[in-house]
């Protein structure tokens, strides 16, 4: 038996010298596993290094959307960002964590089992030790049982908190989702956009090209000048830089787009130019009215309600702990041993019985805990009161963010109406020699400044509006519909339809 327990000893003894050889020893030396100087990078193992680049597999555009990847719509993307954002991926997984949290404290309900079972063997005595020698062996298994009967309302504190907590998660996934459905939207409206204002400039590239060919039939007359066609070319290079910054601009927000949805920015995929109708009617709408709405319909509201609450459960069991505690035990034991040549002798043991615990002097933890759970419900309560500041600014600025976008779309398209009549004007004036080139220039560069203002000015009412609904956290009510949409590529006129 010796000769085993020291084998044992050894097998033991050596597998930590091994590991602790194959570590390099780090107890000795732990510097070595970092860098040696502040300006020298650390160098991992190969192991390491494979280990850290391990990486999760980003999901892509499902096979039923792949024969619709060039016209996605706004809904279709925003089912697919629900499901595979890691945002409300994460809010889930935390709020079933509460959920198993919650049910985890609804435990201390119930009756707490233990069962043990124990073996031992002794041997000992000899001829020096003037005891006889003996070789025994013993054991037991048996049953404990606690149940807390009282304590004061201490467990059901307890429980009451983790439901909080979880009711916290909860609202938490659904403001969540609301911000992604927003974000996804935003974006949507931004590329969109972007591929509207990429349409404007190819209309400006046609009609500086126009301005460049009047100049040059001009000069080719000899009623016109060479710093004329010198300066229609620099507005042409000038067009041309613009709708190469816009065209990458677009495939910016794409990727953008993209990143928002779930997949990689680098996903093949496109949008339908066809857009959901818009109210514009939301202006009648008071803006305190909707702050009201957004009080009573914000996920984020109620989740730091939820902590609050949660808090002010914490406060009842910390000062639960100042009373005395009440609980239930019960045991059964069977016992047995086996002296050296003989048999087996069996006992049993049994208790039943109530045990009272009574706090005395726990070193003031008591007292602080309760001084800590009085200060985090105040806390929370700041915390709720600052959302409460910032979900009325943020409906105030998205309301009125809205309105002057929808007022702002208005003089952009008055602005871009009476450019076009300038512009043709300024160009038959040009042509028929009565007027000059930096009159038409200035016309052509009114216009191109008019696309693009209309263009976001429309795109501003198209986000700010997806602001405004994740502001309020509902749907504004439904009012008259008026419809605006931008160009496709065959209308090129950026115009109200």
């Amino acid at each position: 038996m010796y000769r085993l327990i020291a084998f044992i000893g050894f097998i033991i003894f050596t597998t930590a010298l091994l590991q602790s050889c194959a570590d390099g020893i780090p107890e000795l030396n732990p510097y070595k596993q970092a860098s040696p100087e502040p300006g020298e990078e650390w160098e991992p193992s190969a192991k390491e290094r494979e280990k850290a680049f391990i990486l999760e597999e980003l999901p892509t555009l499902p096979e039923e959307l792949e024969p619709l990847s060039g016209e996605l719509t706004l809904s279709q993307l925003i089912d697919e960002a629900l499901v595979h954002n890691p945002t409300t991926q994460q809010a889930w997984e935390e709020a079933r964590a509460a959920a198993a949290a919650w049910a985890q404290a609804r435990g201390l309900y119930y009756p707490q089992i233990s069962g043990t079972a124990n073996y031992g063997y002794s041997r000992g005595g000899g001829s020096t030790s003037g005891i006889g020698a003996f070789d025994e062996q013993s054991g037991n298994i048996g049953a404990t049982l606690n149940y807390l009967l009282f304590d004061f309302g201490g467990r059901e504190a307890e429980v009451e908190a983790a439901k909080m907590a979880l009711l916290n998660a909860n609202w938490n996934q659904n403001q969540s989702i609301q911000d992604v459905i927003n974000e996804v939207a935003v974006s949507f409206y931004d590329y969109i956009g972007s591929k509207a204002l990429v349409i404007a400039d190819e209309v400006n590239l046609e009609e500086a090209q126009t301005s460049l060919e009047a100049a040059e039939l001009r000069l080719e007359a000899g009623v016109g000048t060479l710093p004329d066609v010198l300066q229609a070319k620099a507005t042409l290079s000038q067009v041309v830089l613009d709708l190469v910054e816009d065209r990458g601009n677009v495939e910016i927000l794409r990727g953008e787009l993209a990143t928002n949805v779930g997949w990689p920015a680098n996903t093949d995929f496109d949008v339908g130019q066809e857009i959901d109708d818009l109210s514009t009617q939301a202006l009648s709408d008071n803006v305190d009215d909707l702050i009201g709405l957004a009080m009573e319909n914000r996920p984020d509201v109620a989740a730091v309600q939820a902590t609050v609450r949660e808090r002010q459960a914490e406060l009842r069991e910390a000062k639960s702990e100042f009373f005395p505690e009440i609980s239930a035990t019960a045991q059964a034991f069977r016992w047995w041993v086996r002296p050296d040549g003989g048999s087996n002798d069996y006992f049993s043991n049994y208790l039943f019985g109530l045990q009272l615990t009574v706090p005395i002097f726990q070193g003031f933890t008591i007292i602080n805990s309760v001084r800590e759970a009085d200060a985090e419900l105040e806390s929370a309560r700041a915390a709720l009161r600052l959302q409460e500041q910032i979900v009325i600014e943020e409906v105030w600025n998205a309301y009125y963010s809205f309105r002057t976008a929808v007022q702002s779309l208005d003089a952009a398209t008055t602005l871009l109406e009476s450019s076009i009549e300038s512009y043709d004007a300024s160009l038959a004036r040009y042509r028929s020699g009565v007027g000059d080139i930096v009159e038409l220039l200035n016309a052509q560069t009114i216009l191109a400044e008019g696309r693009a203002e209309q263009v976001s000015a429309k795109t501003s009412v198209f986000t700010s509006y997806a602001d405004l609904i994740n502001a309020i956290g509902t749907e504004l009510p439904s009012p008259e519909i008026e419809v605006l949409s931008y160009p496709s590529e065959e209308e090129g006129e950026v115009t109200d339809e």
